[in-house]
């Protein structure tokens, strides 16, 4: 009988511990590059790598940007995942302002970055992005919905871990 009841007990525990790693949040660090064949809708000539480093609420994405129109950039971004409002400097246009909120999607199975870019006033646009990582951890995909004064569009970046 005390083996049987042990038997069950660890059963217990380990669906127990395994619905906790169902809903554990992920972690985006490393270092990725960009899946040209995978991603959609992007700027002509697109190349990007990227290095994540993630710690709780706090991610910094630094990153190369390569296109045909813009050449290369070296941009880093930082998100903190609480949801609350904060001013950024966007790249462009010069004289633009930012405000960005970073959040964990429910359950905490990715994240939401929304920035909306003004200049004079006007909002010039508006970016969300979706970042999920897939269950394996090795690919990163980031849905970008883009809302202008001409018009909304969507685009995907998927995203492969080199390390």
């Amino acid at each position: 009988m005390k083996t049987k009841n042990l038997l069950i007990s660890f059963a217990l525990l380990f669906g127990l511990l395994s619905i906790a790693a169902a809903f554990q949040k992920p972690n985006f660090s490393g270092k990725w590059e960009l899946d040209k064949i995978k991603s959609f809708s992007n700027p002509a000539g697109l190349d990007q790598s990227a290095t994540i480093t993630h710690t709780g609420d706090q991610i910094t994405f630094d990153t190369k940007v390569k296109t045909t129109a813009g050449g290369e950039q070296k941009i880093t971004e930082s998100y903190t995942l609480d949801g609350k409002e904060v001013e950024f400097k966007p790249a462009a246009p010069p004289n633009a302002t930012g405000k960005r909120t970073a959040s964990w999607l429910p359950n905490g199975r990715g994240v939401l970055i929304k920035d909306e870019t003004t200049v004079d006033g006007k909002v010039v646009s508006t970016v969300t992005r979706k970042w999920t990582l897939a269950a394996d951890g090795k690919t990163l995909i980031v849905d970008y919905y883009i809302d202008r004064p001409t018009g909304t569009f969507e685009s995907k970046r998927v995203f492969n871990k080199v390390e």
